[in-house]
């Protein structure tokens, strides 16, 4: 069991910062006798679905999926209550060149009894980013509803379903089979409309295999691609993810090779990340804040910058009339 941690002179900066915080904010009201009764289960704006329970005296969540691809059931969150304060530590993904893909952040958490939020602040390294972290800093869990609660569980059996059923496939007829039969909802909507919806939940392994159904029945559609390679960058699998969006480049779609370009950088390959994401450009795509796209869009934000600069001066350049150059016959002063 983690021990008990306490604020105190030698603690880094950065933790006697969050600690000072902590402090402001019991001070200011919030504190009360007692560790918390908290919900079962938590929304983040961004890292998606975490499941909470006791051990003992230690809090533990468990996410699946989401931004960072979590396999099922990681634990991401664990610590102990001091008064209304979770002292104890957060699992993050980051990007970056030279950041760990993941890597245990301790953390103050700040319970609100008034209406169950937590939240806790980062510092992350010098040209690190996390796509679950607001403005690369802040976590913001909120209770979710009991009706929001109950669909959890479904989701979780859902994807374990999908999980079990793959690996016993024999072909992608028979994997695509079985996603039918033992996903249900097909009758529904559409495995195309399907997996856009558990892609959106975080559910990457469920939407993976929505996709491919999707692409079994039309190989061609653009929407599908991009599915199936979101979701696979979601599960960590980045060079098939690669493989899946170079295979739609004809497609005739901006958004397959902003993909493409996120899956690059994933890679390691900054030239390729950059040409993609020019021909994003030149097919119509702007950035736009969708929510689709945006661990994509966060994540090549300075590359998006650079190439909106780029394309914007050679627009200025096209406008101004050449000058005509001076020589024989010319009547320009």
């Amino acid at each position: 069991m983690m021990e008990r941690a306490r604020i105190h002179p030698h603690m880094p900066p950065s933790l006697l910062n969050k600690g000072l915080a902590t402090v402001l904010s019991v001070a200011s009201g919030l504190a009360w006798a007692g560790p918390p009764t908290v919900s079962s289960s938590y929304q983040g704006d961004s890292y998606g679905v975490v499941s909470l329970r006791m051990q003992g005296d230690q809090l533990v969540g468990v996410a699946t999926g989401g931004p960072c691809g979590f396999e099922p059931d990681t634990e991401v969150l664990s610590g102990e209550f001091q008064d209304n304060v979770l002292v104890g530590q957060v699992l993050l993904c980051q990007l970056g060149p030279h950041c760990e893909p993941r890597v245990n952040q301790p953390a103050l958490v700040v319970f609100n009894p008034d209406d169950g939020v937590m939240t806790a602040l980062f510092r992350l390294k010098d040209g690190c980013r996390s796509p679950v972290l607001k403005n690369d800093s802040l976590l913001l869990l909120r209770p979710l509803s009991r009706d929001a609660e109950a669909v959890a569980p479904a989701r979780a059996a859902s994807a374990t379903t999908a999980t079990a059923a793959s690996a016993t496939a024999e072909g992608a007829n028979s994997s695509a089979a079985q996603v039918a039969a033992g996903l249900g909802r097909q009758g529904e909507v559409s495995p195309l409309e399907e997996g856009q919806r558990q892609l959106a939940a975080g559910n990457a392994g469920v939407a993976q295999r929505h996709f491919e159904l999707a692409l079994s029945k039309d190989p061609r559609s653009a929407a599908a691609v991009v599915g199936l390679g979101a979701s696979q960058l979601m599960l960590n699998d980045v060079s098939r993810a690669v493989k899946t969006l170079e295979a739609g480049r004809g497609l005739g779609r901006a958004d397959v090779h902003l993909w493409l370009a996120y899956a690059y950088q994933r890679e390691g390959n900054r030239n390729r990340s950059r040409e993609s994401l020019r021909k994003a450009f030149e097919q119509g795509w702007m950035p736009a804040g969708r929510a689709a796209e945006a661990v994509a869009e966060q994540a090549l934000r300075e590359d998006i910058k650079d190439i909106e600069t780029l394309m914007q001066q050679q627009r200025t350049r096209k406008r101004v009339p050449a000058r005509p150059s001076a020589g024989v016959g010319n009547t320009t002063p």
